[in-house]
């Protein structure tokens, strides 16, 4: 299994990447770990950027 510590790599590889980067990163290390295996299962991956709270001028 790829795993979380893979996963913390990977993620961890840029933290400065815009969401898509981080997309990106994450699925060459997931390709570079399956090498020419056969995909079995669905991927599907998600990524939020958290820019704080917002204040509401009234």
């Amino acid at each position: 299994m790829f795993g979380t510590e893979r996963m913390i790599h990977a993620l961890n590889a840029c933290p400065d990447a815009e969401p898509m980067d981080v997309l990106k990163n994450i699925r060459g290390a997931v390709d570079g770990f399956v090498l020419d295996a056969e995909q079995f299962d669905d991927v599907t991956m998600l990524c939020l950027e958290y820019k704080g709270n917002v204040s509401r001028r009234g």
